[in-house]
């Protein structure tokens, strides 16, 4: 068995000596088409990978959060969309209103939250559920 796979070796090292050899003087033109395949290839994939993300990855949508905490002087929401964090998504005050808002992108699903009045005080009761 050694002999026959060390004959099979020399076969391919002699067969790739003359292949390279001829290979060598029309190098010129296939070197042209081959730049141009590739550049068709690498066009074809980043379509298929921009499609590719764009449909694994579904779209965020734009969500508003509205609180009626008249006496605060600080609003957050916290929830499943931010881990819990009491200190990430904080509200706006409206003056005219005097309710507070927030805008958050979202993925489509069902989250649940709370709001944090003051950094410390949570909304009363269950959590309250946002379906987007």
């Amino acid at each position: 068995m050694t002999k026959t796979t060390a004959s099979k070796a020399t076969t391919k090292k002699a067969a790739a000596k003359p292949a390279a050899a001829p290979k060598a003087a029309p190098k010129a033109a296939p070197a042209k088409k081959a730049a141009a395949k590739p550049a068709a290839k690498a066009a074809a994939p980043k379509a298929t990978k921009a499609a590719a993300a764009t449909s694994a990855a579904p779209k965020k949508v734009t969500v508003e959060f509205i609180a009626d905490c008249p006496l605060a002087s600080t609003v957050s929401i916290a929830g499943t969309f931010n881990n819990w964090a009491v200190d990430v998504d904080m509200l706006k005050k409206d003056k005219k209103s005097g309710l507070w808002t927030t805008k958050i992108a979202l993925v489509p699903g069902d989250y649940e939250y709370k709001f944090v009045c003051d950094g410390k005080n949570w909304d009363a009761g269950d959590n309250k559920i946002k379906h987007v």
